[in-house]
Order: structure tokens, then sequence, then C-alpha cells
């Protein structure tokens, strides 16, 4: 089955149902068919769209359709391009986990994290604090979309030099900047008008799928 003909069965499937909830909306085969969409690349908009028919709450279609924050400088192009699909994919389990839980996350992934940080550990050093952050996500975010075939992921705290950083030992810094880039990504969706009950003038575009709208001056604590 090709990509457009999954978008159709997609669409059609929730069309057909408006009467029902969204955690019933997203059968499973429904929610498979999304994220194999999604880790080929399908556009945010559609993701975005699809869920916003699915009745799925304003936040959630919010977060799946806002933009990627990340550092506006000249290193912002060294970010791997696995980040920005495994930002999308991490987007979406978060979207499809908080449907059935029936509650609105606050955090971003940990993909979101790192594509922040990475440009900004090129222009200025973290306090160790911040490198434990850093590392953590780096390490949470490489586990699980394992990009690179035939690594040793096992060993990756070694390959790293460091011992293995526990969460509970960052997770009030982790927990600060992940809830702002929520947050961001959210309120900037809500701008653009997403999160409506009808967003037919949403179509997906060729721009691209990230936006820099953090500045150096807004994130003096990495400093």
């Amino acid at each position: 089955m090709n990509q457009q003909q999954s978008l159709f069965d997609i669409e059609q499937t929730i069309c057909n149902s408006k009467s029902q909830k969204a955690s019933e909306i997203l059968t499973p085969s429904t929610r498979k068919i999304l994220q194999l969409l999604t880790s080929q690349g399908i556009h945010k908009a559609v993701t975005a769209s699809l869920l916003n028919l699915a009745g799925a709450s304003p936040e959630i279609v919010q977060y799946v359709a806002g933009p990627i924050v990340t550092q506006q400088n000249d290193w912002e192009q060294s970010i791997p391009a696995w980040v920005w699909c495994a930002i999308a994919i991490d987007r979406l389990d978060a979207a499809l986990e908080e449907i059935d839980k029936g509650e609105i996350g606050k955090l971003a992934s940990s993909s979101e994290v790192l594509a922040l940080m990475m440009p900004i550990t090129f222009e200025i050093p973290l306090s160790p604090e911040w490198t434990d952050v850093y590392l953590w996500a780096s390490h949470d975010a490489l586990t699980k979309h394992r990009p690179f075939k035939n690594y040793n992921y096992d060993s990756l705290w070694q390959r790293i030099g460091t011992d293995p950083i526990q969460y509970k030992k960052i997770r009030s810094d982790y927990e600060t900047v992940a809830s702002d880039i929520r947050s961001r990504v959210v309120k900037h969706a809500a701008k653009e008008g997403w999160g409506k009950k009808s967003l037919n003038n949403k179509q997906p575009t060729e721009k691209p799928q990230t936006e820099s709208i953090v500045q150096i001056e807004q994130l003096s604590l990495f400093s």
C-alpha cells in the first residue's frame, strides 16, 4: 500500500467515526500506519491534521504541528538528520500515549532537548550540570532510535567516556528545559491556528520542518 492510499484510508476511518473518542478512532492498525508514515518523513502538518480530525485535544495537535526549537547559530546545520526524524516520531508517540491516558503532557522529548542543546555546545561551554543533561538526552535519544546500524549501543556510556548518568541526577534541570521547549512549541502552533476544529486552510507545505525560535540570551542558564 502506498503512502497516498494509506493516508486516504486513515482519513476515511476518522471521518466515519466522528461519534467515537480519539482513543477509539485511532485503532492499533491506524496507529501503526501513522507511525510508519512518520518514520518515513511524512509532513507533520498531515499528522497533526489527522489527529485534529480524530478529536485529539488542541494542545496535543499543537505539539505535533509546532516547530522544532533549536538555537539559531552557525552550528544549527550540524544537527544530524536522524534527530529531526526522531523528534517527529517522539511527538507522535507522546501524542498517542496522552490520548490514551486522557492527559496533556508537559515535557518535550530527549530528542528535542538534544536538538536545542547541540548547537549551543559548539558555541559556548556548558556548566557541569548542563553537560550532564546534554549527555543524558543524547544517550536516551540514541538508544531509543538507534540510527546507526551495527553499533554497540550497550557500550555507549563507555564510548562517551563517562559513568552512566542517572535521570534522578538531572531531572530538575532536564524537566525545566523540556517543559520550556514544549511550551514554546505549543504557543507557536496556537498562534498559527492549530488546534481549532477546522483546519481546512492548513495544507502541508515544502517549508523546512525546523524553526529557530530560541535566542541565546534566553538561555543564560546554560552558560
